[in-house]
Formats: structure tokens, sequence, C-alpha cells
């Protein structure tokens, strides 16, 4: 089992690295697991350039020559993906976010479903749910968030009480994760994943000159992103929901000629 750590603190090895040392130790202690940790501060991956290109014609077409195909790669050939940010400003600090940012497409184009993902944020305290939210899209709707977990690293040494509390959350956290990607199964889709695929889906053949590599990915796409079970009741209520959604979106279509 292998599980790629993407370390988003500035400081590299900081009290975010330390937490998830605790989620290496706790799987480790569990079964075979190898961790590989991808520190953003140390990494070759320019800033997004904002060209739109990955996501209206391809990640291909990226002009930026740098890392991020190995990066993919990593990510391809992990069974778990960890991220982990501090919280900076009730949000997640800048290497995130371009880390984020560059996996833009990809909020279009969902890839990695065979990976599991947790997610991680530290702080003195405040605005950790919301670094945990800036974070749960940065691969589209891919991999299944099996946890998040929020831990408090503040400049004082908490008491005991607390920091025992924090790491029995580290350790149920871990197990759910462990064992998810030890089951290998793709996740059955909610309603509102299956509602973005359904809209996605839809759209895409009408801005099809504006969004081609969205057309392309979606055109031969079944029910879905992968074979799963989509009940008659879940159609039936994306449909509805898809058809009033469209109504209050029609500003948004492509000017007719």
């Amino acid at each position: 089992m292998k599980i790629l750590a993407v370390i988003g603190s500035p400081k590299g090895r900081g009290q975010g690295y330390k937490v998830v040392k605790k989620v290496e130790n706790k799987m480790k202690k569990i079964g075979d697991i190898e961790f590989e940790y991808l520190f953003l501060r140390d990494a070759n991956l320019e800033l997004c350039r904002g060209c739109f290109l990955c996501i209206s014609k391809g990640i291909d077409l990226c002009p930026i020559e740098d890392d991020m195909t190995k990066i993919k790669e990593k990510i391809k050939n992990a069974d778990g993906v960890v991220l982990s940010s501090p919280g900076y400003v009730y949000n997640v600090s800048w290497l995130m976010k371009n880390f984020i940012d560059r996996f833009a497409y990809t909020n279009h184009r969902p890839q990695f479903f065979d990976q599991k993902l947790m997610l991680i944020a530290n702080s003195g305290g405040a605005g950790m749910k919301e670094t945990i939210e800036a974070m749960r899209n940065t691969f589209g709707v891919g991999p299944e968030i099996v946890d998040e977990i929020t831990y408090m690293t503040p400049p004082w040494d908490l008491s005991d009480k607390a920091e025992s509390k924090q790491q029995n959350s580290v350790n149920k956290a871990t197990r759910r994760f462990y064992d998810s990607i030890l089951n290998k199964q793709r996740e059955v889709p909610g309603f509102n994943k299956y509602f973005r695929f359904k809209f996605f889906k839809n759209v895409s053949s009408s801005v099809k000159d504006y969004l081609p590599a969205d057309y392309e990915y979606y055109k031969n796409k079944g029910d879905y992103y992968y074979e799963t079970r989509i009940s008659i009741f879940k159609k039936i209520a994306v449909w509805l929901a898809f058809k009033v959604g469209m109504l209050f979106m029609s500003d948004l279509s492509p000017k007719k000629s």
C-alpha cells in the first residue's frame, strides 16, 4: 500500500508534517505501508498563469514546463493521497493553493478515481474548517475523500487531555483511511456528485467550440465517470434538478450567432 503525502507548509517539516507523521506511524502499525512525501516548497511546480488552456483544450497544452507530469504520475501510482496545509487567514497556504490551481482541469474532467483522499489542516485553532473546505475540490470529484482531520497546533503545549483527544481522532481517521484503501472499491456517487457529472456531460456538447477538451472527455461517457450503481430514484431526482437549474442559468448560455 503506497501513500503520497503532499505537504503545503512553507516550513516543510512544520506542525502539519508532524501530524502527517502521526498518520504514517499509525498506518505502519496496522499494515505494510510505504509513505512518500512531496514537499511543495521544494517541488518544481511553477505558479499557474491563468491561461485556461488546461481547462479549455487539455492539460497537454499547458505552457509551463516543470514537474507537473511527474507529480501526476506519483498520484496515479499511489493508493492514497494525503493533502496537508496550515491554515493561513482562514485558507490554505499559497503553496497548496497553487497546487490546487494547477489541477483546476480535474474539476471539469475528474481523474484519480482509484485513489483515496485524506485532508489535514492545522493552525492555532481558527480557520481550519475553511482550510479543509478549500482543499475539498483539489481533484474535483475524482478520489473519494475518506476523512478530514483538523489539528490544533498553537505555539504552546496543549494539555495532556487535549493532545490525547486529538491523537484519538487521528487514530480513528487513519483506521478508516487504511480500511477504505484496502477495500479498493470505487464509491457509489451521492446526489451532488451525480448531479455534477450530469451537468458537465449535458453542457459539454453545447459549449464544445469553447471547451473542446470537455466535449471529448464526456461524449462517450455513460451514466457516470465509471461503471457504478445509480438508482432510478437518483436519476429522476438529478434529471429534475438539472432541468430546474438550467432555467436559472440561461444567462450563461453561449450567445447565438
